[in-house]
């Protein structure tokens, strides 16, 4: 079994336990060392109803095959008290140590979570060779050659899977599967009964023989057509058919699981050999379980991209068309979940997902439409325009770098390694095959993604996303955002034990890029009341908002030239009011705060990775800021690091710390590593106090400044703060000649001979 990494100490946090009614002495039990020889242990979990009402426990979930639950199903009365066994059993394992969640579902609410862990001394077991892979030769069967639409598409699908992995890590991959792969054509470190919500183990099954069939299929593998190879493939398959696991998540069951058998089928339809139609028939019928016109977005691409490679394993002209159409519906403009009018995407309702779900979509599209090019299947010519616009308009730049702004990713920020794109070379390939009009334009970005150089290529550009209440500047020198949430928008999500801490994700974020890699996986160190751009009471939340939670701001708004651009949300929720607004330029980005009000409260400016040494710079003096230090007072001039200075114009109380943060994945994750990770963070507030009333704060972002030196060239009085009062913010950039205002009612303010007004509450440019 698989070894799962998931301490009781991860729930505490996180599990509420309705009006406590269901009360356990302990959450979590250390069966220390056992042997496998032994067998089974068990530990009871007592618990006590201490509520007014009778309880019953209905049902007890088991995180895996290895462990088993007892209970009694009777009704416990007030005071009354109670257990439930948990039992593992270690034979037949692979683990050396174990950490197993199973939830416990009462009449009290919400479920509880109990946590077996220990150590585990394995017993020896003798090993048998069931699928040498030396003995047999390659076939020297030609290549097929495909004879209509159906065959070409699929001899698409192997060449994609193909150009995924090199021929000798392939190799390589099939033999050591078939070393270790039992009669039965099992994995024995595989637990098929798994039932996970996340990391659910029997996948790994699929994905080997995916791996097994690549080489099988590949002429230029050293297994092409091999005899052992296609016994261990067609063993694994009537393996899988025999166990038929499944998931409590249902992604896992209609769209994991089923991408994996669509590239199988269409890997053995080109091999030179095929298992018998009742052995992939397992395979089929999970496969046509699922229905992707009950779903959207990105979830009903990746049901109906199954579906269409079974209907050309089948040669069913009903079944590809039909999935062709649901693959690319969602290419259109929707006032529901997918691509908005303003070409942000949306998922969960009316949640900001241009990464996550957006990255999928566009995964699936640019992969799909070029299998699908110059059959009858094609991809209209009105929505590949419509999806080139969104990928160079929107998704491309949310990247600076080649790294993503951690605002868009939803609850997928609580997953390692989510921000970083990688090169991404493939999707720039397919995208210059798919829409060769702007393969310059591709050629551009993909020299940020390879090089690192994020300012290679980058032009000026402001954006308004008005439906998803977010804000994109990309500049040469930086990239700047801001996202909120108001009653047109869902808050951030916690779905499936991820970003547990996520709660003020979407209370007025920045997200400040100069290199581009200021935040990839610091969220396991990051406090989470300290979330740039934020203005929070301390201490750190849980998100209870799983899904498509609707914010409760009446006031979020913001006005672009396509170059320069000012956003406004007035705050009301968590205990605390505050109106807040950026107004963004090519040089620097203003931020105000006014009608500040609550208890214990800070406004982060930033919080990132330690990159250099920090400097305070004011009118008289340059302090350096020793390492792991912290300075905490009144403070009014330039605070410098990573090539970013924040002004402070006025005299304002900071709490600035460049120390090392501690944390682990699994505190924002259930289904992370609980390993301490370790990170230097900048990490930079203005505070209010223990108890603000009508507070305020004014603080300028100057990205690009390459040392404190530099410092001295700036000239502050180019930028006018007007005024920053809770009926209206108003920003002057004297250089540039346009003002930025907000009006959170009805108003009107002249400045040395310029009226700024509006007859609505509004946010508005103004040239001067």
């Amino acid at each position: 079994m698989k070894k799962i990494i998931l301490l009781a100490a991860i729930f505490l946090g996180t599990v509420s336990v309705p009006a406590q009614e269901l009360s356990f002495e302990h959450l979590s039990h250390d069966f220390g060392l056992i042997s496998e020889a032994d067998g089974k242990v068990s530990h009871d979990f007592k618990f006590t109803n201490t509520g007014d009402a009778p309880l019953f426990v209905k049902d007890v979930i088991a995180g895996c095959g290895c462990t088993s639950a007892k209970w009694s199903d009777k009704a416990y009365a007030p005071g009354q008290s109670g257990v439930v066994r948990i039992s593992y059993q270690p034979e037949g394992r692979k683990a050396e140590s174990f950490s197993i969640v199973s939830e416990v579902f009462s009449n009290a609410g919400k479920p509880v979570a109990l946590t077996v862990e220990g150590r585990v001394e394995l017993a020896r077991h003798s090993y048998v060779n069931f699928f040498d892979p030396a003995q047999g030769e390659r076939s020297n069967a030609p290549a097929p050659v495909p004879a209509d639409d159906y065959e070409r598409v699929l001899q698409r699908v192997r060449e994609q899977v193909f150009a995924s992995i090199d021929t000798e890590t392939l190799d390589r991959n099939a033999a050591s599967l078939m070393k270790m792969m039992t009669t039965e054509g099992t994995w024995p470190e595989i637990d098929y009964a798994c039932r996970f919500r996340t990391n659910w183990d029997p996948l790994r099954h699929l994905n080997n023989v995916k791996r097994m069939c690549t080489a099988f299929a590949n002429p230029e593998s050293s297994f092409y057509g091999h005899p052992v190879l296609f016994r261990a493939i067609d063993a694994s398959i009537r393996a899988w058919n025999k166990h038929s696991p499944t998931s409590f998540n249902w992604w896992y069951n209609q769209i994991a699981a089923p991408k994996v058998m669509a590239d199988i089928l269409a890997l053995l339809e080109g091999a030179p050999q095929k298992p018998a139609k009742g052995v992939t028939q397992g395979l089929m019928d999970m496969m046509a379980a699922s229905n992707p016109r009950d779903w959207t977005g990105a979830n009903k691409q990746d049901i109906a991209i199954h579906h269409l490679v079974r209907g050309c394993v089948l040669k069913n002209d009903s079944i590809v068309s039909t999935n062709a159409r649901e693959i690319f519906e969602p290419v259109r403009i929707t006032d529901f979940e997918g691509i908005r009018e303003d070409l942000s995407y949306q998922q969960h309702r009316r949640q900001l997902y241009i990464g996550g779900y957006g990255t999928v979509f566009i995964d699936n599209i640019s992969k799909i439409a070029p299998m699908l090019a110059g059959t009858r299947f094609a991809m209209p010519e009105e929505k590949l325009e419509l999806f080139s616009r969104f990928v160079r308009e929107t998704y491309l730049n949310v990247f600076r770098g080649r790294h993503m702004d951690f605002s868009v990713c939803g609850r997928s920020v609580s997953r390692p390694k989510m921000l970083d794109g990688g090169a991404n070379e493939a999707l720039f390939d397919r995208m210059r095959t798919l829409d060769p009009a702007h393969a310059e334009e591709y050629a551009r970005v993909a020299e940020r993604f390879s090089t690192g150089n994020a300012t290679a290529g980058r032009s000026p550009r402001n954006t308004m996303f008005h439906t998803s209440d977010y804000m994109l500047h990309n500049q040469p020198r930086y990239d700047f955002s801001v996202r909120a949430v108001s009653k047109n928008t869902c808050r951030s999500e916690s779905g499936n034990g991820e970003n547990l801490l996520g709660l003020y994700l979407s209370e007025g974020a920045t997200c400040i890029r100069v290199t581009g890699d200021e935040y990839t996986d610091i969220f396991p160190v990051w406090e989470w009341d300290r979330i740039p751009g934020t203005t929070l009471p301390a201490g750190e939340k849980n998100n209870p908002h799983e899904w498509g939670v609707d914010g409760c701001s009446d006031f979020v708004k913001g006005a672009s030239d396509g170059r320069n651009g000012a956003m406004a949300y007035a705050m009301d929720d968590y205990g605390v009011k505050a109106r807040k607004a950026w107004f963004m330029f090519d040089r620097q980005v203003v931020c105000l705060g006014a009608g500040i009000t609550g208890d214990s409260l800070a406004t982060t400016l930033n919080q990132c990775h330690l990159t250099s040494d920090v400097y305070l710079v004011s009118d008289s003096t340059t302090m350096r800021l020793s390492p792991e230090s912290r300075f905490k007072g009144p403070f009014k001039g330039y605070v410098w690091h990573g090539k970013v200075a924040y002004y402070l114009p006025e005299e304002a109380e900071i709490d600035l710390r460049n120390a090392t943060q501690t944390g682990n994945w699994a505190r924002i994750n259930f289904n992370q590593s609980t390993e301490t990770v370790a990170e230097p963070v900048f990490n930079l507030a203005v505070t209010h106090g223990g108890k603000a009333d009508n507070g305020s704060y004014a603080y300028i972002v100057i990205p690009g400044i390459a040392s404190p030196m530099a410092l001295g060239h700036l000239d502050p009085s180019e930028i006018a703060i007007v005024a920053n009062t809770p009926e209206c913010q108003i920003v002057v950039n004297r250089r540039l000649g346009i003002a930025g205002a907000v009006f959170y009612s009805p108003g009107s303010v002249t400045w040395e001979g310029h009226t700024f007004s509006s007859d609505t509450p509004d946010v508005k440019l103004f040239n001067i």
